[in-house]
């Protein structure tokens, strides 16, 4: 450190100064989305399919009761059974990913018996983490340093098979690893090849978020040249349907209503989601780039799980600075609203505060939640908020917000210059697209990002897939009986 001090002596006022804006570009330089994969309920696989739902105000949720079954058609639970029985509504409520057995083993070097053990979870995150690859151009990975930042929260496929009262000599050495929150990382760095830092995020709800603060971070610092960051849940224990309707938080109606007056809880809902990042600079064909973000635990408050606004507020006050830029350069706020009208009011009010939108005179801030659309993707929700924002810049639009029929009356709509979407609306003319995504855990971990759409009109994207699912399925001692 002497010596580095002895160094700074030695230069003059001028090069002190060019030392440390480099230091403060290199600190603050734009991390570009160069590619992404996904699989939401509904068919939506793939960012076209993504943005013409979000387009056309689809609402993949509410539809009449059902289990999910996988590509042989049996069936997820068997909800005639005694213990099952007394959850079959709550379980047809949810919306879910069809043919969660199916996995391309072969393609990714994965042995037979150690991918019937292997979590879908995972399965998932490496089949989106290649076709984002994919997506971004990417064809070599050969010395590439290549971050993985994984966000996974649940570990629920083993559970099926204990439940099913699996013996010591049903039980295998790849159910350890296969279903552990750690391999989900790992298990994409290993199945594609990549070197570098890698690492699963658990902040719950925010981690998909948290995991891009990390990734840019690592991006920034030289790290890693190509981050890849990855959100997956699936419902696969039945009994969380019944810890979560028994905290008041599951719509009767089985909809995500956020901002609404007749909001009544959320909607549960499964995927999965990969964006591929590049520091600007290096990117090819970028939907948008990430200008600043943020995280923050705002840890004074009366219990683990109540929501803070003072927590969520200085998170999107830390991104602001971050992205250096003003509150009222943001035209939109993509929220974390759910459906939960008491949470929901809270964030809203937090919302209006920082982006400096608490009087009728200020400019409109639009805001709108994606789990209106898609129910709430849990752990994936952060994800889905993220994907919704990046495509909205990238296309000059912000999606209409669907199931708002009464705008709920603890918000004061007519006190705050903030709008709900009713139709597709452009960004005007001339003014920077800058939207927002606020993200926060049940556990208080609030997580902010600021993106902003590229300079130049992106050329057209292929649709990029990198492998076709194969037969490789899940054991039978993993479905419930």
């Amino acid at each position: 450190m002497k010596d580095y001090i002895d160094s700074l002596e030695r230069l003059s006022h001028k090069q002190l100064v060019v030392l440390l804006a480099r230091q403060r570009l290199a600190a603050t330089r734009p991390i570009a989305v160069d590619g992404m994969a996904l699989r939401f309920p509904g068919g939506i696989d793939g960012p076209p399919s993504l943005w013409s739902a979000l387009r056309e105000g689809r609402v993949v949720t509410g539809g009449p009761p059902r289990i999910p079954a996988d590509s042989k058609g049996r069936p997820r639970w068997n909800v005639a059974a005694p213990d099952l029985a007394p959850y079959a509504d709550l379980l047809g409520r949810g919306a879910y990913l069809p043919d969660i057995d199916l996995f391309d083993a072969d393609r990714f070097g994965v042995p037979a018996e150690e991918a019937a053990y292997l979590d879908p979870q995972q399965r998932l995150l490496v089949t989106c983490a290649a076709e984002a690859l994919a997506d971004a151009g990417v064809t070599d990975v050969s010395g590439l340093r290549a971050g993985v930042f994984a966000a996974l929260s649940a570990v629920e496929y083993n559970y099926a098979a204990l439940r099913n009262r699996v013996g010591m000599d049903d039980l295998s050495p790849h159910m350890g690893p296969g279903a552990a929150l750690s391999g989900a990382a790992g298990r994409i760095a290993t199945c594609l090849g990549l070197c570098g830092p890698a690492l699963t995020v658990d902040t719950a709800c925010s981690s998909a978020v948290t995991a891009l603060h990390l990734a840019s971070a690592s991006l920034r610092s030289g790290e890693c040249d190509v981050a890849l960051i990855g959100a997956s849940h699936l419902s696969l224990a039945p009994g969380a349907f019944g810890v979560q309707a028994r905290a008041g938080m599951l719509s009767p109606t089985g909809r995500s209503r956020p901002f609404d007056a007749n909001a009544d809880g959320y909607a549960r809902s499964e995927g999965c989601g990969v964006l591929v990042l590049r520091r600007q600079s290096d990117a090819v064909n970028p939907y948008a780039v990430v200008r600043g973000t943020a995280v923050h635990q705002h840890g004074a408050r009366d219990s683990i799980s109540r929501v803070s606004a003072a927590g969520q507020a200085e998170a999107i006050r830390r991104a602001l600075r971050a992205a250096d830029c003003a509150p009222r350069d943001v035209g939109y706020v993509e929220a974390q609203a759910n459906g939960v009208r008491l949470a929901d009011v809270i964030e809203v009010e937090a919302l209006a505060d920082v982006y400096d939108r608490g009087g009728p005179d200020a400019p409109p801030l639009v805001v709108g939640s994606a789990k209106a659309n898609l129910g709430y993707l849990e752990t994936v929700s952060g994800m889905a908020s993220l994907m919704k924002a990046v495509l909205a810049v990238h296309h000059g639009e912000i999606p209409p917000q669907p199931g708002v029929e009464r705008p709920d009356p603890d918000i004061a709509w007519r006190k705050l210059s903030l709008e709900i979407p009713r139709e597709i609306t452009r960004w005007p003319e001339g003014a920077r697209r800058l939207a927002g995504v606020s993200s926060h855990g049940f556990t208080g971990t609030c997580a902010h990002a600021v993106v902003e759409s590229v300079a130049a009109e992106p050329a057209p994207r292929p649709v990029a897939r990198a492998s076709t699912p194969g037969d490789s399925h899940w054991p039978d001692t993993h479905h419930w009986s």
